[in-house]
């Protein structure tokens, strides 16, 4: 039997100009915990990118992880799927969110291999 491994959608973004953690994070967290109410994700977290001297250069230009755990590939492509649909409560939680996030955010999925 194949072990099921978790998947995490994860975004890598800046805030915009004049906005706050404090003002952010509980909009970040709304959007999160909606995933795992409706039943897509299990958990998430958000991280502060700290620099390391010497490193990174070839990175994007970030300031914020965020990664939203789903328990395999199937409930994160339905989330992905239930975003596309565009439903009132989804879609006013994401907006929201996406007005303090410069537009130059970017995505990705890992699955764990190890």
């Amino acid at each position: 039997m194949q072990e099921i491994s978790p998947v995490s959608f994860s975004g890598v973004f800046a805030l915009r100009d004049g906005v706050s953690e404090k003002e952010f994070l509980p909009r970040l967290h709304a959007v999160f915990q909606h995933f795992i109410d409706m039943g897509f994700a299990t958990g998430y977290r958000v991280m502060r990118r700290e620099a390391l001297d010497g490193f990174g250069k070839t990175l994007p230009a970030f300031t914020y992880r965020g990664e939203l755990v789903h328990t395999d590939l199937e409930r994160e492509h339905a989330a992905y799927e239930y975003v596309k649909q565009h439903g009132e409560q989804v879609n006013s939680l994401h907006v929201a969110m996406n007005l303090l996030v410069k537009p130059d955010a970017d995505f990705f999925l890992e699955t764990r291999i190890a």
